[in-house]
């Protein structure tokens, strides 16, 4: 019978040291073609296919943007870094980069498509992501949305309610505004300055939206409608001989609240 006492202990046994060896050979020979054979001179990307609905940012952004990280060669470039350059373009939104065999890179775009600016230099996508863009000052036809930037997601979700319900009397909001002390007010597609204040906020709306069209039907035009009361509201009317000066009706008033 073998004598197996006093045998020294193996620190490497045979299948792992096949093992590591093998690890070795793969390591070294990645290394090897990624500087070698899956090279950049080897294996270049020559062509750059955009694909998606572009209005405001050309092919040839994209492509020039996505050109420098593409340089690595077809199998060493990082996709990753492509979709960052390209997604750093103020009207792009999301890209998608994938491989196409031999020599190309697909890159789908997504852009931004803006429906409302948010205070002095930002835009609101029909996403509700908010971006700026040099230069977009002079974009017309675009709702002013106005108020403290922790609650712009609140402002956004208020435009979007409101301007439904105010379809279905044919007017459009401007300009929608919270200020600091959580007071609302509109300015209409009409003109009408509309004051809601801080409390029943729907309430108000659609009380004025009751009235709005016996308002439409009397000889003067209004100015200011304050909604800001118990039962009832404020109308400040343009007299037409003098149109920067206004009078001030009251109609129902019990109690003004904020």
């Amino acid at each position: 019978m073998a004598n197996t006492d006093d045998q020294p202990d193996r620190l490497i046994g045979p299948a792992m040291l096949a093992t590591l060896v093998l690890i070795g050979i793969v390591v070294l020979g990645g290394l090897w073609l990624r500087s070698g054979l899956i090279g950049a001179e080897q294996w270049p990307i020559r062509w750059l296919d955009v694909q998606g609905e572009l209005q405001r940012t050309s092919a040839s952004q994209i492509r020039a943007a996505a050109t420098g990280p593409a340089s690595r060669g077809f199998f060493s470039v990082d996709l990753e870094q492509v979709r960052d350059a390209v997604e750093a373009l103020p009207w792009v939104a999301s890209a998608e980069v994938s491989r196409a065999w031999p020599d190309a890179l697909g890159i789908r775009i997504v852009e931004h498509h803006p429906v409302a600016r948010w205070n002095a230099s930002y835009l609101f996508s029909d996403q509700g992501d908010v971006f700026s863009v040099d230069g977009s000052d002079g974009m017309q036809g675009l709702a002013r949305l106005q108020g403290p930037d922790h609650r712009r997601q609140e402002v956004l979700e208020a435009w979007v309610s409101m301007r439904s319900e105010l379809g279905a009397i044919g007017q459009d909001i401007r300009r929608l505004e919270l200020d600091e002390r959580g007071a609302w007010s509109l300015e209409l597609g009409s003109g009408i300055e509309l004051l809601l204040g801080r409390e029943q906020i729907r309430e108000r709306l659609t009380r004025f939206i009751a009235v709005h069209d016996s308002l439409r039907d009397q000889d003067r035009q209004p100015e200011r409608v304050d909604m800001r009361y118990t039962n009832g509201l404020a109308i400040s009317w343009i007299k037409s001989d003098q149109p920067a000066q206004a009078a001030e009706t009251q109609t129902g008033i019990n109690e003004q609240h904020g």
